[in-house]
C-alpha cells in the first residue's frame, strides 16, 4: 500500500484522525428498522435502465439510476418533484487553493445546479444529492470518468414549488448515473463546527466516486489499467467508515447502510474482497497477477463489517465480518514467517494471489491492523482462534522488539523476505495503529505489552520532533 498515490494516503490519515474522536451525536436520530430494498433492470430506447431502491421504516428513501448506452439517443430524463418557495442548494465546492467549502445557492435565483453533490433543503424535505457522472467502463473494477458529457440539473419553477430535471446522456458504449438519498425531516443538521468539516472531508466526486456498485477512488498510475480520469473499486470505504464512526446525522445512518450491502455484495465466496486491477510493482516484486489480496483495505472492509454488525444488527453483516476472520487465519497459515524470540511469532504477507504460493513483505501498519481485527472479532463473537492468531501475531512484533526503531526514533515501515527492514513510514498512521493494539492487548490481558508501549513512546517522539500534525487516538 506504500506505493498508492498520495492524495489516498491524505484521505487515509484524515479519516483515520477525524472518526477516532467520539461525538455526542453518535446514537442513531431514530429507531432503526431495515429498509425494503428492490432492484429493477428495464429495456429502455438506446439502452438499459437499471435501478435500486432502498425504502426505510421512517419513510427516507434512497435511489440509484443507471444508464447503459447501446446506441445514441436523446437523455433519459428523472424528474425530483420539490414543494416550497425557499429551497437551497448547499454544495461542496474547491476554493483556488484546492480547499473544499460550502457555497449555498437559493433555487429560485438558478436555472441549473452547480455540477456537485449537495444537498437540496426546504421546509419538509431534505436531499442529498450525488454529482450526475458519464463513465467507460474499462474492466478489472476500472471506470474511466467521461469529463464534460454530464448534464446539469435543470431547475424548474412549477405552482407549489420546483422540478429537478436530471438528464442522462445515452450513449453508445457509455454509462450514466445518479443517486439522491431523501428525507421528510433534515439529512443532517447543520452548525455544528465538527460536523461540517467532517462533511467537507466526504468526497464523493472528485477523488472519489459513488457508483451503482459501490466504492471507487482515483487510480494509482500504478495500477492497469489506468488512464488520468480512470477510478477503481476499492475495498475499503473512507466514506462509509465516517459514518460508522461519527456518525451523528440521519444521512450517515442510511448511507452507512447502503453502503455496506454494496460491500457485502462484493465479497468474495472464500470470504476476502479482491483488488480487481492489476498492481505493476507487486506483479514485478512478487508475480501477483490482477484481483489480488490486499490484507490493509480487506482489514479495513472486515472491520467496517463488523462494525455495521453492531450497529444495525444486521445478521449478514455479522456472518461477513466472521467469514473475513476465517478466511484471514487461512491466509496467515499459508503466508507467513516464524519469527523466533520470546513467544511464538508470526509476521503475516501484505498481498498475496490467493490460490497460489509465495510471501511477500509484512508492513507493520498491516501486521497492527490484523491483530486489531481479530482482537476486535473475539470480542465480539468470542471465537478463540481469533485471539490466538493475534496473540502469536503480536509475537511477531515483539519479537523484533527494537529492530523495528531507526536511529531518529522513526520506526520501519515493513519487514522484507531476506530479513531486512526498509522504506519510510506513515506519518502517524502506524501510530494510531499501535495505540488500539495497546488499548484491546491491556483490555484482554489485564496489562500493557512493554514493547509495544517503547515502540509508541518512539513513534510519538518522532512525530512531535517533526511536528507531525495527528489527532491523539482515543
Amino acid at each position: 500500500m506504500i506505493r498508492l498515490a498520495s492524495i489516498l494516503l491524505v484521505l487515509v490519515l484524515f479519516i483515520t484522525g477525524a472518526t477516532v474522536v467520539p461525538t455526542e451525536a453518535n446514537a442513531s436520530p431514530s429507531p432503526w428498522m431495515k429498509p425494503i430494498v428492490k432492484e429493477t433492470s428495464d429495456a429502455i430506447k438506446g439502452g438499459t435502465h437499471k435501478k435500486q431502491l432502498y425504502t426505510f421504516g421512517d419513510g427516507d428513501v434512497y435511489w440509484m439510476h443507471q444508464i447503459t448506452g447501446q446506441t445514441n439517443q436523446k437523455p433519459y430524463v428523472l424528474n425530483v418533484p420539490i414543494k416550497g418557495d425557499s429551497v437551497t442548494f448547499r454544495y461542496r465546492a474547491i476554493s483556488e487553493n484546492k480547499q473544499p467549502y460550502w457555497a449555498v445557492v437559493n433555487l429560485r435565483d438558478v436555472h441549473v445546479l452547480p455540477l456537485a453533490a449537495g444537498f437540496i433543503e426546504s421546509e419538509g424535505k431534505s436531499i442529498w444529492m450525488g454529482k450526475p457522472i458519464v463513465y467507460a467502463s474499462l474492466g478489472r473494477g476500472t471506470i474511466d470518468e467521461k469529463r464534460g458529457m454530464e448534464l446539469p440539473i435543470e431547475v424548474n419553477k412549477t405552482a407549489n414549488g420546483y422540478t429537478l430535471s436530471v438528464q442522462m446522456p445515452v450513449r453508445a458504449g457509455l454509462v450514466s448515473e445518479m443517486w439522491a438519498l431523501e428525507s421528510k425531516e433534515p439529512l443532517v443538521v447543520w452548525g455544528k463546527e465538527s460536523l461540517n468539516s467532517i462533511w467537507l472531508s466526504l468526497d464523493v466526486t472528485d477523488n472519489a466516486k459513488w457508483l451503482y456498485d459501490g466504492y471507487y477512488f482515483i487510480s494509482p498510475s500504478t495500477y492497469e489499467p489506468y488512464t488520468e480520469t480512470s477510478y477503481w473499486r476499492i475495498p475499503e470505504n473512507y466514506v462509509l467508515r465516517s459514518f460508522l464512526y461519527t456518525g451523528g446525522s440521519k444521512a450517515a445512518r442510511d448511507m452507512g447502510y447502503v453502503m455496506l450491502q454494496a460491500s457485502l455484495r462484493q465479497q468474495d465466496q472464500q470470504g476476502y474482497w479482491k483488488s480487481l486491477p492489476r498492481s505493476q510493482w507487486l506483479n514485478e516484486d512478487y508475480g501477483i497477477p490482477e484481483g489480488f489480496y490486499d490484507t490493509r483495505f480487506n482489514t479495513g472492509a472486515a472491520d467496517l463489517m463488523l462494525k455495521g454488525c453492531v450497529q444495525y444488527q444486521e445478521a449478514e453483516f455479522c456472518e461477513s465480518a466472521q467469514k473475513y476472520a476465517t478466511f484471514f487465519q487461512q491466509h496467515a497459515v499459508g503466508n507467513h514467517y516464524v519469527i523466533e524470540g520470546i513467544r511464538p511469532g508470526w509476521l503475516i504477507g501484505d498481498y498475496a494471489s490467493v490460490g497460489r504460493e509465495g510471501n511477500t513483505h509484512v508492513s507493520l501498519n498491516h501486521q497492527l491492523a490484523e491483530i486489531n481485527y481479530l482482537y476486535s472479532s473475539y470480542l465480539q463473537f468470542g471465537n478463540p482462534t481469533d485471539k490466538d492468531l493475534a496473540d502469536i501475531m503480536l509475537g511477531g512484533v515483539v519479537n523484533l522488539g527494537s529492530k523495528w526503531i531507526l536511529n531518529n526514533g522513526d520506526l520501519h515501515y515493513a519487514y522484507f523476505p531476506d530479513g531486512t527492514f526498509g522504506r519510510a513510514d506513515y506519518p502517524y498512521l502506524t501510530y494510531n495503529d499501535l495505540v488500539e493494539t495497546q488499548r484491546l492487548y491491556s483490555m484482554l490481558h489485564g496489562m500493557e505489552d512493554e514493547t509495544i508501549a517503547k515502540l509508541i513512546e518512539s513513534k510519538l517522539g518522532w512525530m512531535k520532533q517533526n511536528n507531525v500534525a495527528y489527532i491523539q487516538a482515543q
